[in-house]
């Protein structure tokens, strides 16, 4: 993954923001899409198609949220790579504040943008309104568990190529504040989401022998 990241910043280093959110997409679509058929499979419906590109239209959203290419924390950094005269300093510390800004609005945006999506699916795969809320509170959960598992290391991931290019040589992360919460803590946290997940998945995978009347 380091390898894809460094060749989205040496190509795409003026517009990097919108390179993330592309790989993001990327990243994301399958797993949706497989939790979409999940609903669709337990629902023991045949619209698969119809959940595909639901799912489509809203991973492109939550990736768009999420990421925020262009926003003006990240702009110092692409500036900096189109050549402008920037404080590169300036420009790390702003990589920090605009990855905790992700975290915040990952946290926040992701667990209702989840729960709507299996609401929705569900609905397209003729579930009762009884089922719909449960879809929700799953949902809901699930996307919790998707912020554990991979918003902090993506986000720190993409950020190591435009990090160490800003620094150089000259050693400015090193002055920067030490990391809060540290790795480990987002380690124990990721690997929460993990299980959980994991539990989910072996549960809907059993899934149940007749829809609810």
């Amino acid at each position: 993954m380091d390898r894809i990241w460094q060749w989205g910043w040496d190509r795409y280093g003026a517009s990097y923001s919108w390179a993330i959110c592309a790989v993001v997409f990327v990243g994301m679509l399958p797993i949706y899409v497989l939790l979409a058929f999940l609903v669709v499979a337990i629902e023991k419906s045949s619209h698969f198609v119809e959940a595909t590109v639901v799912t489509g239209f809203a991973v492109v959203l939550n990736a768009y949220v999420v990421v925020l290419p262009g926003s003006r924390l990240f702009r110092p950094a692409q500036e900096w790579a189109a050549g402008r005269e920037i404080d590169p300093a300036e420009a790390l510390q702003a990589t920090y504040t605009w990855t905790r800004a992700v975290g915040v609005r990952a946290l926040g945006f992701i667990p209702v943008w989840t729960a709507v999506l299996l609401a929705v699916v569900a609905a397209v795969s003729g579930a009762s309104a009884s089922r719909l809320v449960q879809y929700a509170i799953l949902g809901s959960a699930i996307g919790i568990a998707m912020v554990l598992i991979g918003v902090h290391t993506s986000v720190q991931g993409a950020l190591r190529p435009v990090r160490a290019a800003l620094a150089g040589q000259t050693g400015l992360g090193d002055a920067l504040p030490r990391s809060r919460p540290t790795f480990a803590a987002w380690l124990i946290l990721s690997l929460v989401g993990s299980f959980f997940t994991i539990a989910v998945g072996g549960r809907d995978a059993g899934g149940r022998t007749e829809p609810d009347q």
